[in-house]
């Protein structure tokens, strides 16, 4: 591969080279560097993994930000597809954290910052990235945050990648919804892995440990059990809870790093700002209301900070003081229109009291407490997430049941006249169909009656009552003693765990998930009629079987004393 070309770049060394693809330092003619990812021939042949390779440059290519690492083209050396990179200095975050770097509150606040933005530019632009890790966040020399790999970036509702079955990402830093069903996710996937992410990179720990716990055991306290944070300072277990909430509804939009206290703590802690030095007697000194921002202070003190030296002076300053306050309590009493600016503050105590904000209403965006790079981006996502939801609703309507869905949540909606004259044609249909049906029904009884009366009448017998014998080879779904794994469950895992292999096409194509293999325990426990219920494909479906097939007799069921047989279904699960 040495020498050569790509694009009008020269591949001159070998970086590094793994299961999937070789990385190369690349020049162009007048010295620009590259990086250039080369897919490994082995894999040429496979669909998948090609698809894989391809979306990630596809993805890619369309992004233009300073955060996010720039692919310049895509293109072939012989037959193996290339993805020429910028190339780039430095380390990712996980490699950092596992040489035992000790990462400052500054670095961290700034990493999370401009990986927020990366991440509002990305989902602006409707790309959902899916794997955010910390070995995705690459610190270049200049000490700045690119986000890297999009390979199962998932791009609106086009992405087709993604398998019946199959978890695509990285457990550790899945969303509970990631984990439920990889196909209906959005944006906010990716707020919680990110959040999950500087949990780890602030703390130094694991989010969870996968020593300890099995792949299912993690899967269950992501979807049901909050992540603990307790390791974490106060200011970044209260920044990060939003964004970890079980339900994504709930999470907020990404913003700059902002300090909040978590809720529950003592109000010692909170209740005030940073203090500032106070003459003892300080608690007695009338408290200072908020002024508006576009009020002007009538009553200022004398510049030479001397007091007036007649009363007349004296009952002059009193009177204008009173016309001050009088104006004031106008102001804030006079009920504000909704066109009227409004003054937004951003105080510690405000968050504190309120730490979760769904929603920041916006009416000056030079005084919002957000940027509005920030909030017109999550405006943009959320305004073309609600129309693809309407429109996918809307081409599911092909029953009178969807029409009516889609009227109930979208009564004034885009489709909406298409959808009711779509539910009054299907009702017309519906109603000429079960008319046509009754018809048929009366001719047919009409039909049987003329037939009966022409039938020679035959003396009724009642059939013999005959006893009915049971079979044996009836094959039971429960029974009062259910079949067993020699040894139990333990032992059941532990002769999988054993004896499974993982199929290597199904590794280089990233497949994961659970086959569900249906069998017969039969009376005297072998295991017969094994079949595939649900497979996730890449050779899994057929090693689940085989292994199944490989284990020893069980102890058979029993009902009412006797064996018999027993159908059983047994997850068996692929996890990278």
């Amino acid at each position: 591969m040495q020498g050569q070309t790509i694009n009008g770049f020269e591949l001159k060394k070998l970086l590094g080279k793994g299961g999937m693809a070789e990385v190369w330092y690349a020049e162009n003619e007048i010295g620009k560097p590259a990086a250039v990812k080369v897919l490994n021939e082995n894999l040429a042949s496979y669909p998948q993994i090609v698809e894989r390779f391809h979306n990630e440059a596809l993805v890619m290519v369309k992004l233009d930000h300073p955060n996010i690492r720039q692919v310049y083209g895509y293109g072939y050396i012989g037959n193996r597809h290339c993805i020429v990179m910028e190339y780039l200095e430095g380390e990712d975050l996980d490699a950092l954290l596992k040489s035992g770097r000790k990462f400052t509150d500054e670095e961290l606040q700034r990493w999370w910052n401009q990986t927020a933005d990366a991440l509002n530019y990305t989902h602006a632009m409707g790309i959902v990235h899916r794997d955010i890790k910390p070995s995705n966040l690459f610190l270049d020399k200049n000490g700045n945050i690119k986000l890297l790999d999009f390979g199962i970036a998932k791009v609106k509702e086009s992405m087709s990648m993604t398998r019946t079955g199959a978890l695509m990402g990285t457990l550790m830093y899945m969303s509970p919804e990631q984990v439920r069903d990889t196909k209906n996710i959005d944006y906010r996937t990716d707020v919680y892995s990110l959040a999950v992410s500087f949990a780890q990179l602030v703390s130094g720990e694991r989010p969870y440990d996968n020593e300890k716990s099995d792949d299912f055991e993690i899967r269950e306290q992501i979807v049901y059990k909050p992540l603990d944070l307790k390791s974490l300072p106060l200011a970044w277990q209260g920044f990060l809870a939003p964004y970890l909430e079980k339900d994504p509804q709930m999470r907020p939009a990404l913003r700059h790093f902002e300090a909040v206290m978590p809720k529950g703590e003592p109000a010692k802690t909170v209740a005030e700002p940073a203090p500032k030095p106070q003459p003892k007697k300080a608690e007695a000194q009338p408290i200072e209301k908020p002024q508006p921002k576009r009020e002007e202070i009538i009553t200022l003190p004398d510049e030479s900070g001397e007091e007036p030296k007649s009363k007349k002076g004296l009952w002059i300053g009193l009177g204008v003081g009173a016309a001050a306050l009088i104006l004031l309590l106008v102001l804030l009493l006079k009920p504000k229109s909704k066109d009227e600016p409004q003054p937004v503050t951003s105080t510690i105590e405000q968050v504190v009291e309120n730490p979760v904000v769904e929603e920041i209403p916006v009416q000056d965006k030079a005084e919002a407490p957000v940027d509005s790079f920030m909030v017109d981006t999550f405006a943009v996502s959320q305004a073309r997430q609600q129309a693809e939801a309407e429109e996918a609703a809307y081409k599911k309507c092909t029953t009178i049941a969807a029409c009516d869905a889609y009227l109930k949540a979208y009564p004034a909606g885009k489709y909406a006249k298409k959808v009711k004259a779509k539910k009054d044609e299907l009702e017309k249909k519906e109603k000429e169909k079960k008319e046509s049906k009754a018809k048929q029904t009366e001719k047919a009884i009409e039909t049987n009656a003329e037939v009966k009366q022409n039938e020679v009448k035959e003396e009724y017998v009642a059939p013999a009552i005959v006893e009915e014998k049971v079979v044996e080879q009836e094959i039971f779904q429960m029974v009062e003693e259910m079949p067993s794994f020699p040894g139990g469950m333990a032992k059941q895992m532990e002769f999988i765990a054993k004896n499974i292999k993982y199929p290597q096409i199904a590794r280089e194509s990233g497949i994961q998930g659970r086959v569900f293999i249906g069998f017969v325990v039969e009376p005297d426990g072998s295991i017969s009629n094994v079949k595939v219920m649900r497979g996730i494909g890449g050779g899994c479906d057929e090693e689940a079987v085989r292994v199944v097939k490989s284990m020893p007799k069980w102890q058979p069921g029993k009902q009412r004393g006797k064996a018999v047989r027993v159908s059983q279904t047994l997850p068996v699960n692929f996890m990278l």
